[in-house]
């Protein structure tokens, strides 16, 4: 796993990957794969799929504010520390 620095639509990994959200339910990686999210469950076109619980991801990672510990919580929605509504602009991830 790599970490991820979230900015705004855009994010980037440690390794140079990139994933640009195009609208509110895809996104696109520099490696060609497309990312589709429907519900709390995002699909990749490479046969992956993460599950978002909370601040988690089912690929093991983790977001805390805009940094992502992989790329499954990439796609979590972001909330305040105290986990009260939620921070999420509208050009979030």
């Amino acid at each position: 796993m790599s970490l991820w620095q979230i900015l705004g639509r855009f994010a980037v990994s440690g390794t140079g990957e990139t994933l640009q959200k195009v609208s509110d339910t895809t996104s696109v990686s520099s490696d060609g794969t497309t990312y589709t999210k429907l519900g709390s469950t995002t699909y990749g076109s490479d046969g992956s799929s993460f599950t978002q619980m909370g601040n988690f991801s089912t690929d093991g990672s983790t977001r805390m504010g805009s940094t992502a510990t992989g790329i499954g919580a990439v796609f979590n929605t972001p909330s305040d520390d105290f986990g009260i509504g939620s921070s999420k602009r509208f050009d979030d991830f």
